[in-house]
């Protein structure tokens, strides 16, 4: 299924917990406490100094749509790598992969060797093609919520700490060919499951990734008022949405999410930067007063 190249890496990838649709259980918490550091060990020794087999960026020609530097080094190592994400203020900081089904990287590495904390995924149903009016309208990524702190942990931070909405809103994912970034709109937890939960009603959350105007409206509206903060921005049908997924806890099977909507042309993430993550609620506020006095 997975084409993996045998190449010297300078650097060993980080560690997580996560879910994907067909298994959307969290892992056993048994094998999550054990996962203690993000190791991959050498199967054989060294020959040569690692950094000298490392590729030569500048040999590669040039792929169709402009492939960037980056994914074009990644996949001489795998050719199921989609994208990089990043997160400032957070350890997000790793590609992301896609296969043909969602367990192929739950305990999979970049390399193909067993990991327990895995490697970030997209849906297997996700579409992210260099052409953007064909791409899915909301891209949902895997990652595991590791002990260590590593893959998708540290989105928890936002729902620990209230300052650090103001100073990281913005999500950095690329395609192998386009940076792009989001601005955070919403955080919250939910059910992993169908049906109702303690969380509220279902939301099927990973079966939404292409959405028409309704469907994409009320995603949109279910994100909002399950969100732990709600910052004024604007968001509206034919914007692009990613959501972010991570466990929470193995006995109600919940998820933390962090749903994003990607910067338009005329925007920049210092638009967003220090932007009060309850500027909903103080417009209602406001607005509720003025009426009263009335």
């Amino acid at each position: 299924m997975i084409e993996f190249r045998k190449i010297a890496a300078s650097a060993v990838l980080s560690a997580a917990m996560m879910m994907s649709l067909t298994a959307t259980g969290c892992e056993d918490k048994k094998a999550e406490s054990s996962q203690v550091a993000d190791v991959l060990v050498p199967t054989e020794a060294p020959t040569q100094d690692p950094a000298a087999q490392l590729p030569d960026i500048e040999i590669f020609s040039a792929e169709p749509c402009g492939m960037n530097g980056r994914a074009r080094s990644l996949r001489t190592i795998n050719d199921d790598v989609i994208g990089y994400i990043s997160i400032p203020e957070t350890y997000v900081d790793y590609p992301v992969t896609q296969c043909g089904d969602n367990e192929g990287y739950i305990h999979t590495d970049l390399y193909g060797g067993y990991l327990d904390s895995g490697t970030i995924f997209m849906d297997y149903r996700d579409i992210f093609v260099p052409d953007e009016s064909k791409q899915s309208n909301n891209i949902v990524l895997y990652g595991h919520n590791m002990l260590n702190g590593t893959k998708f942990a540290s989105l928890h931070h936002y729902r620990q700490d209230d300052s650090l909405y103001a100073k990281s809103p913005i999500i950095e994912f690329s395609s192998n060919y386009v940076d792009y970034k989001y601005v955070i709109f919403a955080y919250f937890l939910t059910s992993g499951d169908y049906g109702d939960s303690a969380y509220g009603e279902e939301f099927a959350y990973w079966d939404m990734e292409n959405m028409d105007e309704k469907q994409f409206n009320e995603y949109v509206k279910t994100c909002r008022e399950r969100s732990l903060i709600s910052p004024d921005i604007d968001i509206k049908y034919g914007d692009q949405i990613i959501t972010l997924q991570t466990c929470h806890m193995d006995e109600d099977n919940s998820r933390f999410l962090v749903i994003g909507r990607r910067l338009r042309n005329d925007e920049t993430p210092e638009d967003f930067m220090n932007v009060s993550s309850t500027a909903a609620e103080e417009a209602d506020e406001s607005s509720d007063s003025e009426e009263i006095d009335e």
